[in-house]
């Protein structure tokens, strides 16, 4: 099973303006994706988006959504649509898109403007990729499906469970085991109205990725034990709509 990942990047290339008031549309154009640069420290190794990694996948015409956090209900506009397009150059992939002229979207334009949103991030499915050193090297990904987002918060270190363990094996390292009772604190932080920090986030996609682990084991050892499985998933989804937070 293919494993959605997502990552960010400062925000560069950008530009807001009124494309069309008639239309009422908002022009936008910012890189979602840097070749050839090495990603943050995520936790003794780093990553960088090889040159043409994203060739293939642009060459087949991808559905790609633009959207605002990686939430659906926050579409901007869609490939699919012609409303947004999505342009590889020698430094990356940048988005190109006629924005509806809705509140979110006006409102995004404003914190664009500001500086108060400054990153971008996409989700994606690794095609080709190997290892040099510590570094992670991806070569292929596949964006049909996918998204491209302005993000509040930086969502590169949202690396799949399989990844992680890929990455501590590279290291020689054994993979970190969330803390349940951070994780409860993190949860009922969340519950209670508050914004997760950044080392709540890390927590619980700790979380997320370590129950898929135990979901992908479960499903091969006791494939007729449905309720606890189904209970499980259930948590699985709340940690993956928490980590986007």
């Amino acid at each position: 099973m293919r494993t959605r990942e997502v990552r960010a990047f400062p925000l560069t290339d950008l530009q807001v303006r009124a494309a069309d008031e008639e239309a009422g549309t908002l022009a936008f154009r910012g890189r979602a994706i840097v070749y050839d640069s090495l990603s943050e420290d995520m936790g003794g190794w780093r990553e960088r988006i090889m040159p043409g990694a994203a060739t293939r996948t642009l060459g087949l015409n991808p559905d790609v959504r633009f959207l605002i956090n990686h939430d659906p209900n926050l579409l901007l506009a869609r490939t699919a649509a012609g409303t947004a397009s999505l342009v590889e150059d020698d430094a990356g992939v940048l988005v190109e898109a006629d924005m509806a002229s809705v509140s979110y979207a006006r409102d995004l334009a404003v914190s664009l403007e500001r500086g108060d949103i400054n990153q971008m991030s996409f989700g994606f499915w690794v095609t080709a990729d190997g290892w040099a050193g510590n570094t992670h090297e991806v070569f292929g990904i596949d964006l049909d499906g996918g998204d491209v987002s302005v993000v509040t918060y930086p969502a590169f270190a949202a690396t799949s469970a399989e990844l992680r363990s890929a990455a501590a094996r590279q290291l020689g390292q054994a993979p970190r085991e969330p803390d349940p009772e951070q994780i409860t604190r993190a949860l009922a932080e969340t519950r209670a109205g508050k914004v997760l920090s950044a080392t709540n986030r890390e927590l619980v996609q700790n979380a997320r990725d370590a129950l898929d682990e135990l979901l992908a084991a479960a499903d091969r050892s006791r494939p007729n034990d449905a309720y606890p499985l189904e209970r499980a998933r259930h948590k699985l989804r709340e940690y993956e709509l928490l980590a986007q937070l």
